[in-house]
């Protein structure tokens, strides 16, 4: 099994499934950590680090790149 790494955290179910699609949409795979005791227990996830979007050690460059929000007064990276 090849070795997770973190490259999100999320409060909410939706920020972290967005995330993920967005991930899959350019090929790269993705899990969630956390998700399960957010649907259940929603205020439960703060207190295990939040909602965590693991890919595969070798993606992660990529995956943060990805998911990295743009920046609203200069727009992406050049």
């Amino acid at each position: 099994m090849e070795p997770l790494v973190a490259v999100g955290r999320y409060d909410s179910i939706i920020d972290a499934e967005l995330a993920k699609a967005k991930l899959e949409s350019f090929g790269v795979k993705a899990v969630l950590l956390n998700k399960g005791i957010a649907q259940l227990y929603p205020g439960a996830a703060y207190a295990f680090g939040g909602i965590v979007l693991l890919v595969r050690e070798e993606d992660a460059p990529e995956a943060a790149e990805i998911i990295r929000p743009l920046d609203l007064e200069g727009g992406p990276p050049t």
